[in-house]
């Protein structure tokens, strides 16, 4: 691979602590350097063209780095330092020499057999990984993939989804238009699920060195992902069979990372819920790349799946094994209206009668959790007690949304306040 380029008269020599030696490339969000720590180690270092004036964004912003920094480190590239003040905020994380996906395939041709196989899983385990951590990437694609020494890493993860809040107006959706979701085209809010439609594009991609939605030109590309069909040749087999599922138009038909992972490995679909189950047998039903059933709800933790062992099936009802809530759950929450992302931690006690939350900037509010009704696996608790600036009491609904994550809702007087997901940390 060639090296960085040169800095240019307009580029900064010094960002923090950090002495920038050269430029790696420049993207929606900012420029990425070259640039050495303190230590003398080498780091990415990227300049975000976007300003912070507000402490909104600012507190925003520093909630969405703590959770990208929770995010197990294989497979991706870890955020080290991040600076938010003044007109020069950056992000700092580590330095791995390689390529992108895009320079990789556009260089050698599009990969086969184990190769593709490899990538695929590399980064679906990525994915799972970020999504167990409450973060969403919003802007998966070829582009974002680093073709590093040591495999695949995926690069520029939850960064862009809180840069772009800051300035974005409206529906206007977020990320690479050749790679969004159908619901983001629309304006619609992005989850998990527009990460793997991304996923499945990417690997449809490296399979054939060209767009599953190719066009004539960039409109009628979209024009396609939103009413066409993907050209998915020359994909075969479990890979051909994920990607189809991955492309749903609806996202609630759409694997979860985790799922997509299993698939992959030959493990899944393992399990599914009461309400999604299929006839005996029934895997996967599609006609020209449309799914015409649900992808059945596997459970298994990220962890579980990493290590190829199947992960115990652990739902509700019909005389299946109770969900335990007990313990702490961490997580990432989104306020729709107020426009902010934000850390949360549950702790739930053992009895599963009540417990404790921590939630906003830093985690610096703090209430009781008091168990007041719901259905034994879907319990509701009453959120009082509140402590911190800006921190109102309200009710708390918790669900299952696997063996090992949390879905949480946050209500007051009946309205629905924030949401998110948490994953069990302890």
């Amino acid at each position: 691979m060639s090296g960085p380029a040169p800095l240019r008269a307009e580029d900064p020599d010094r960002l923090g602590a950090y002495r920038l030696t050269g430029r790696l490339g420049r993207g929606g969000q900012g420029v990425v350097y070259l640039g050495l720590s303190p230590q003398g180690a080498r780091v990415a270092v990227k300049l975000m063209h976007a300003r912070l004036d507000e402490e909104r964004a600012r507190r925003r912003f520093a909630a969405e780095v703590e959770a990208v920094r929770r995010v197990a480190p294989f497979c991706t590239v870890q955020v080290l330092d991040a600076d938010l003040e003044g007109d020069r905020p950056y992000i700092v994380s580590e330095y791995v020499e390689g390529v992108s996906l895009q320079e990789h395939i556009t260089a050698e041709g599009p990969r086969t057999g184990g190769s593709l196989d490899r990538l695929a899983v590399g980064t679906a385990t990525a994915l799972a990984a970020i999504h167990g951590a409450g973060v969403v990437h919003r802007d998966f694609k070829p582009g974002n993939v680093l073709i590093g020494g040591d495999g695949p890493r995926v690069i520029d993860f939850g960064i862009s989804r809180i840069m772009d809040a800051a300035s974005m107006t409206g529906g206007t959706p977020v990320g690479t238009p050749a790679y969004l979701s159908p619901e983001q085209l629309r304006g619609e809010p992005a989850g998990p699920a527009a990460d793997m439609f991304g996923w499945a594009l990417t690997v449809a991609f490296a399979a054939s060195g060209r767009h599953a939605y190719a066009a004539g030109s960039s409109e009628a590309v979209l024009g396609r992902i939103l009413f066409g069909e993907p050209d998915l040749a020359p994909l075969t087999g479990r890979l051909h069979e994920i990607v189809v599922a991955c492309l749903a138009s609806d996202p609630a038909d759409r694997p979860s990372a985790d799922e997509a992972l299993r698939h992959l490995i030959g493990q899944g679909p393992a399990a599914v819920p009461p309400g999604r189950m299929l006839s005996t047998g029934a895997t996967l039903a599609s006609a020209g790349g449309r799914v015409r059933r649900r992808w059945p709800a596997v459970v298994g933790g990220l962890a579980v799946l990493a290590a190829g062992v199947a992960a115990a099936a652990l739902w509700w009802g019909g005389g299946a094994a109770a969900f335990s809530y007990a313990g702490r759950w961490t997580g990432v929450a989104e306020h729709p209206t107020a426009g902010r992302v934000f850390p949360v931690e549950i702790r739930v006690d053992t009895a599963g009668g009540g417990g404790t939350m921590r939630w906003g900037a830093d985690l610096h509010c703090v209430g009781r959790l008091t168990k007041v009704g719901g259905k034994p696996a879907e319990p509701d608790f009453r959120l009082d007690e509140v402590h911190g600036e800006e921190c109102k009491q309200g009710s708390l609904h918790l669900s299952p949304d696997g063996s090992e994550q949390v879905r949480f809702q946050v209500t007051a007087s009946g309205e629905p306040r924030y949401f998110g997901t948490a994953s069990r940390s302890s």
